[in-house]
């Protein structure tokens, strides 16, 4: 099997339990499959501004496919080498009505980059924010909005890849989702009535994923790709040459994987590189 490229997703699968950082174990199989040629490349629904460190820090992780694919970059040119269906900043206004000035935990992703309520920023220590998500908020790259965040994005005219709500109130859960299936352009994806994740329900992963192949003159049968989520990883791990599920995955998607894997706190993806790749 002539692989080139291998796609692998970050929470649940590269990740430690911490879901901030990499293990030696892992990161040497990357390394060691980058020398070979190659291309690892994260595919994610994590924004490209909350990539973790180690990769973030690594140039031979040229490629990044973030935001479930509605950014891919070329962190060697700057280029964006395909931008996806997201929230029109109409959409996105309609939605941050429903929410916004409620005192609700919220990151909102657009153009690479997390947007937050200056209220919430300004008081972090009174809002469940995720204890992975606690070494990025420390630095200097969330943006904190003053005002409306519906008429931020309108005024600027930004497109938003994604949003997360979390500690969404009890009393608040139900009308919350009852509000965002009816607005028609809502996809939800892994998440809870309180903590919620969800994109533009035009957005195609497998679109995006392909522009990214065309790019570098392959096709799916040149992949590999690993990831433990049925609704996020799914659709590359069953068009890959060789799909790997996670032991972590749920039963659903290791019924369409090529191969099983350890969980991803066993060196699961590692194993699966040294295994098909090494």
């Amino acid at each position: 099997m002539d692989i080139k490229v291998l796609f692998f997703d970050l929470d649940g699968t590269a990740l430690q339990r911490d879901q901030v950082f990499i293990s030696f174990r892992n990161m040497q199989a990357l390394r060691e499959a980058m020398k070979k040629g190659i291309h690892c490349i994260p595919c994610t629904g994590r924004s490209a501004d909350m990539f973790p460190p180690q990769i973030e820090a690594d140039m031979g992780f040229r490629y990044w496919v973030s935001a479930s694919g509605c950014r891919i970059i070329d962190r060697l040119t700057g280029e964006v080498i395909y931008k996806g269906e997201c929230f029109t900043p109409e959409e996105a206004a309609e939605i941050c009505r429903m929410y916004e000035g409620q005192q609700i935990y919220s990151e909102i992703a657009a153009e690479g980059k997390l947007y937050f309520e200056k209220e919430v920023t300004d008081a972090l220590h009174r809002y469940p924010v995720p204890p992975h998500h606690v070494w990025y908020l420390l630095t200097e790259r969330p943006i904190s909005v003053d005002g409306k965040l519906s008429d931020f994005f309108l005024k600027n005219s930004l497109t938003v890849e994604k949003f997360n709500l979390y500690g969404v109130p009890e009393e608040k859960q139900g009308p919350f989702m009852k509000r965002l299936e009816s607005m028609g352009f809502v996809n939800f994806l892994d998440g809870t009535p309180k903590d919620m994740q969800f994109t533009s329900a035009r957005l195609d992963k497998v679109k995006a994923v392909q522009a990214l192949l065309d790019h570098l003159g392959v096709t799916f049968d040149n992949v590999m790709s690993i990831g433990d989520s049925l609704n996020m990883d799914g659709c590359i791990i069953k068009r890959s040459r060789i799909g790997i599920a996670m032991g972590n995955a749920p039963k659903a998607l290791k019924d369409i994987a090529y191969d099983v894997t350890d969980d991803y706190d066993k060196d699961g993806l590692a194993k699966a590189i040294e295994k098909y790749l090494l």
